[in-house]
């Protein structure tokens, strides 16, 4: 019998390709997700696996949205096709055609708003709860619940088709889309495991840009979004010690990343003409590149060039979450007075559900002899934390407090 836990791990690798599939072939994203839902429950009430689950569920999943539009009349032009393909008969990959990137293009249209465009993505492609959306985009859950409904609508009711849009109107959609590819890898960013569902979804992220590579492969924005996450993913290897605690960037033995890597961000890299205008997206490329410019754990972090290009981030691009990224440098740069002056301007009502601002607050408060307060920012910072192996940290940081 099918286990859940086997179905569990089988359908996080397959999600996105059923449900885009499903989508292009019905022009409706809402009863894709139900009718691949329903094809999941199913599935794991089998008492015998099929031979391809890929293809077993997408065909179910088919049957279970056309008998969906014969129950509401709406089924006219629609015929069984691949819904009356028994299985066996095809595997996944003659079965399923692949229009993901059709998927998050539809996603990423011009007529939903921008927000909602992102909210809608990370929901539907990466399988985001409204609570993760929320968390990644600083909108409260309620928020991110009412934005997918108006989104998913006007999907549904818009004339949106579920295609990669001609070349004419990548623009308009791939900031949206090169967005929900980075908030969707800030997830399995924070996570240092090697199995489970968020390396699954880095690679399926990785995997994303590589396809936006070979959809616009001179584009530098696309290039640099693709080097950023090579160069971050290839560390995922040396982000933890031994207990299983996180090792701070700052730590990690370089001879530990992915040398594989850390060569395709190198080329991703390299294609970027020298003379595009600088853009956030390069500047975060350029942290990325010198912080992975380390070739041995003796090497002194790059602090100094890490502030620099953090304050010419800033000047394109004044948010939050890079200001409390350049405290860090700051501190490390010109120590934990000037740091703490900065802090002390930051928008703590946007950032006090992110656990990192309560651990810079608490190495801060820490440096400066305040121990009980920095104690009470780790607490919060722990009890914010989804990551095992930063909440060891953190509490390891915390107990040497004591």
């Amino acid at each position: 019998m099918a286990g859940p836990v086997d179905l569990a791990a089988i359908v996080g690798g397959k999600r996105l390709r059923i449900v885009a599939a499903l989508s292009a072939r019905f022009g409706n994203l809402d009863l894709a997700e139900d009718a691949f839902s329903e094809a999941c429950a199913r599935g794991a009430a089998l008492t015998e696996a099929p031979r391809d689950w890929a293809a077993w569920l997408y065909t179910a999943a088919s049957r279970i949205a056309l008998d969906e539009l014969r129950h509401t009349k709406v089924v006219r032009e629609h015929r069984l096709g691949a819904a009356e393909t028994e299985e066996g008969e095809m595997g996944e990959t003659e079965l399923i055609p692949d229009r993901r990137l059709a998927l998050i293009f539809a996603c990423c249209h011009p007529a939903i708003d921008i927000v909602s465009r992102v909210t809608l993505a990370l929901s539907t492609i990466c399988g985001f709860t409204a609570e993760q959306v929320a968390r990644a985009s600083l909108l409260s859950p309620a928020a991110v619940s009412q934005r997918l409904v108006r989104a998913k609508r006007k999907l549904a009711g818009g004339g949106i088709v579920f295609e990669i849009p001609d070349p004419r109107f990548y623009g308009e959609r791939l900031e949206a889309v090169l967005t929900t590819l980075e908030i969707a890898y800030s997830r399995p960013h924070s996570s240092s495991a090697t199995e489970g569902s968020d390396p699954l979804l880095a690679r399926q992220v990785l995997e994303f840009a590589r396809l936006l590579i070979e959809l616009l492969p001179d584009e530098a924005e696309v290039l640099a979004l693709a080097a950023t996450l090579h160069f971050s993913e290839a560390r995922r290897g040396a982000r933890t010690d031994a207990d299983g605690a996180m090792i701070p960037l700052a730590e990690q033995d370089p001879g530990l990343w992915d040398g594989e890597l850390l060569n395709a961000a190198r080329h991703c890299r390299s294609r970027i003409g020298l003379d595009n205008e600088l853009t956030p997206r390069l500047i975060q490329l350029e942290l990325q590149h010198a912080w992975c410019a380390r070739k041995t754990a003796e090497d002194a972090p790059p602090w100094p060039r890490i502030l620099q290009l953090y304050d010419r981030l800033l000047e394109l691009d004044d948010n939050a979450f890079a200001r409390l990224n350049r405290i860090v440098a700051l501190e490390r740069v010109e120590g934990a007075a000037s740091a703490w002056a900065e802090f002390e301007t930051l928008p703590a009502g946007q950032l006090e559900n992110v656990p990192a601002y309560h651990a810079v607050k608490a190495d801060l408060l820490a440096s400066r002899g305040k121990l009980a307060a920095a104690r009470a920012a780790y607490d919060a910072a722990i009890t914010l934390q989804e990551s095992d192996a930063e909440i060891r940290w953190l509490t390891a940081k915390r107990n040497e407090l004591a």
